[in-house]
């Protein structure tokens, strides 16, 4: 399955970065953001949203910071490095599934760093091409550990003529 078209060199690339941990300090979880997500979920504007939309907040967020300017997204409105140290070159990404495992409430006030290991990474042939299989482990954390684990599978296509 090797080659020299983009997807291939994508998938050579991630083999390379198996395994490899990038860490980033998300810094303090404020309760004003917490207040504009519950808005954004459940339309709650009384301080925050209840229960396991509260904490869904952290997986929810792909980028954090103010991100790249708009000039410099993929044409999928995604960033070139969406898992925070591995560059997909300007695959079109979809989100293929997200497994989660909660350890402890999510607080305003927690100061968090993100863990994301890219776990796996397959090449497969289907009937409209081939598609690029990643599979990325972020785990949330704060001085207490873990917060939340989030497995997740992305699908990368080549883009469109």
């Amino acid at each position: 399955m090797g080659g020299s078209d983009l997807i291939a060199d994508v998938w050579s690339s991630a083999q390379g970065a198996l395994g490899s941990t990038t860490r980033v300090d998300l810094g303090n979880v404020r309760d004003l953001d917490l207040q504009r997500y519950a808005v954004a979920v459940d339309g709650s504007i009384d301080g925050g949203a209840a229960g396991l939309s509260l904490q869904l907040y952290l997986s929810s967020v792909l980028a954090w910071g103010s991100g790249p300017a708009e000039a410099d997204l993929l044409a999928d409105g995604n960033a070139s490095d969406p898992f925070s140290g591995f560059d997909v070159a300007g695959l079109r990404l979809m989100a293929g599934g997200q497994e989660l495992q909660f350890h402890r409430d999510l607080q305003a006030g927690m100061n968090v760093v993100l863990d994301v290991t890219l776990t796996g990474a397959d090449l497969k042939d289907t009937k409209s091409g081939r598609l690029l299989v990643l599979l990325v482990q972020r785990t949330y954390s704060d001085e207490h550990g873990p917060l939340i684990e989030c497995r997740e599978t992305f699908l990368g296509r080549e883009a469109l003529g």
